[in-house]
């Protein structure tokens, strides 16, 4: 099949940046052609590539993308498609759309994140244009990544239930071995006498940030019961100089690190030395790729519950209240002290993603 792709997000890093790369290059390893329209400067190899055109702010680059659209649909002719996939917000399905409408081919539009609690303006700005243009759009197949997403905004909207389809995010397994050594990562980071790490790896932005604090917060608590612990946040953004400020204010400068940004063949490394992985979110979760990567490499994660949380990890993460550092230091703490459980959630965790959200599946039912 021939596959004219419209994406904002394609990486190596990031959490959308590396589900969308992954799931393209499963595509093409069964045979598929592919033609990738995108608003970053990403080579997919392997893939025909469009950049569409882009200026000032990276957070701009999509609100600007529809005012590309005749280059978009002059590529999408060159190629012709069997059909027309855009991916992550409205903007990318405005394209995906005239596409549609252009070439007459079948137009699969997905949805990562909606959410009713946004606190930046741009969150904001992205929500109120994805409830106005998505019932609007000319699509066969609206993907989203929860049910919750479904019940919440889609159907309330007015999008009809028959062309909603549900399709978790997913994680290549490849990626994420369980004989990774951290070492290294435990040896640097380790608070003295010993080597056991809380950790995340987050883009520190506004959403983000909000939900970190919570998790600096909690560590006053599991310091005081348990020293022998280091909280270390990987991790660049313009929210970091507040995190840190925040670290300092609380005076946990010894078990609390912010080591900046860290490089994805790092990862591995790090998530082989967590013993245990907060994830505190304050807006409404449809899923975390970052929980994923951590729940791949069988940690045992703490996770606030926000959204689709429950939907979403079962019974293979310790859930807590959200927007409440002594709820989730209480979650680490009991991880901490519970070596057992702490190990079966790991094996859980790592089983959950193999069943429900490895990139094989979701590319299953995507074609």
């Amino acid at each position: 099949m021939r596959i004219f792709y419209i994406t904002s997000v394609l990486g190596d890093s990031g959490g959308s940046e590396i589900y969308t790369r992954d799931l393209l290059l499963e595509l093409m390893r069964r045979g598929h052609e592919l033609c990738v329209a995108t608003t970053t400067r990403y080579t997919l190899p392997g893939a025909e590539m469009v950049f569409i055109p882009r200026f000032g702010h990276h957070g701009l680059h999509k609100f600007a993308a529809p005012l590309f659209a005749g280059k978009v649909l002059a590529a999408a002719r060159k190629f012709k498609p069997d059909l027309v996939q855009s991916h992550s917000n409205c903007f990318m399905g405005y394209l995906g759309h005239r596409v549609k409408e252009a070439l007459g081919v079948p137009h699969v539009c997905l949805i990562e994140l909606l959410s009713g609690v946004n606190f930046s303006l741009h969150a904001k700005a992205i929500h109120a244009s994805e409830k106005f243009l998505l019932p609007k759009l000319n699509y066969d197949r609206l993907i989203v990544w929860t049910e919750n997403m479904k019940q919440r905004f889609l159907l309330p909207w007015g999008i009809p239930e028959e062309k909603i389809e549900i399709i978790p995010a997913a994680v290549n397994l490849e990626n994420y071995p369980r004989d990774a050594d951290g070492a290294q990562v435990r040896k640097v980071f380790g608070a003295p006498g010993g080597a056991h790490l809380i950790t995340s790896i987050k883009t520190l932005w506004h959403s983000n940030a909000k939900g970190l604090e919570y998790v600096i917060k909690a560590m006053k608590d599991v310091h005081a019961r348990h020293p022998e612990y280091t909280y270390v946040l990987f991790g660049e953004g313009k929210s970091r100089a507040g995190l840190e400020q925040l670290v300092a204010r609380l005076g946990l400068e010894g078990c609390v690190k912010l080591p900046g940004g860290i490089s994805p063949r790092d990862c591995q490394e790090v998530w082989a030395a967590t013993e245990i992985a907060p994830h505190s979110f304050v807006y409404e979760f449809s899923t975390s790729i970052s929980l994923l990567e951590y729940m791949a490499m069988g940690r045992a994660c703490v996770v606030t519950d926000m959204g689709a949380v429950r939907e979403f990890v079962g019974d293979a993460a310790l859930v807590v209240k959200p927007g409440d550092e002594t709820a989730l230091a209480e979650g680490i703490n009991k991880l901490i002290e519970d070596k057992e459980l702490r190990e079966a959630l790991g094996r859980k965790a790592r089983k959950r993603v193999e069943e429900k959200y490895s990139i094989g599946k979701a590319v299953d039912k995507l074609v």
